[in-house]
């Protein structure tokens, strides 16, 4: 069913559209989660809280990508629900070193009250443009899929220092990119 036909059934409040959504995007969607979680069950209770949100929202909203509009609502429960998991156990996890790496290079909002998240997007869209395929892809991966460096390898045919390599030089670039814009002093 195609995704302007399911953004309608949400739209016509038809139970449908949830049953619709499930089957067409159910393994993409627990793949995000499970990525970030590590944790099946976990993962699939994240994809019935989407399947909720995206119930209450749709009818404000309309979403002109179902597909990233879904992800980006399931991105932020898992990871959500894993801050919550990492604070009772007071542990940490490897997930979060990929937010760590990022935050390296893209400023914290609350230190910078200029941050606007509508430009910052703009810049990551045109600086993820202006990259070669490859690195996008492993960019992506890494921190927006939540894949690890290893498991980018393995699905890359590349060797991990190659990856981490070029992650490094990748945040270093976008780090530059934000200077320019004006996101450091």
């Amino acid at each position: 069913m195609e995704d302007e036909v399911i953004i309608d059934l949400f739209w016509n409040r038809s139970e449908a559209a949830i049953s619709e959504t499930k089957k067409k995007y159910s393994s993409y969607l627990v793949t995000i989660a499970n990525n970030i979680l590590q944790d099946k069950q976990d993962a699939e209770e994240c994809e019935n809280d989407t399947y909720m949100h995206t119930w209450k929202s749709i009818p404000v909203l309309h979403p002109e990508n179902l597909k990233a509009y879904l992800s980006k609502i399931i991105r932020n429960i898992s990871i959500s629900r894993l801050r919550s998991k990492l604070a009772k156990k007071r542990g940490g996890d490897t997930i979060i070193t990929s937010y760590d790496e990022l935050a390296e290079c893209i400023p914290d909002k609350s230190m910078n009250e200029s941050i606007d998240t509508n430009i910052l997007k703009e810049i990551l869209n045109d600086f993820l443009k202006d990259i070669p395929k490859e690195k996008r892809i492993i960019f992506m991966k890494r921190y927006w899929f939540s894949y690890s460096v290893s498991e980018i390898s393995k699905q890359m045919g590349r060797n991990e220092k190659y990856i981490t390599n070029n992650l490094y030089v990748l945040r270093k670039k976008l780090k530059k990119v934000l200077e320019r814009r004006g996101y450091y002093e």
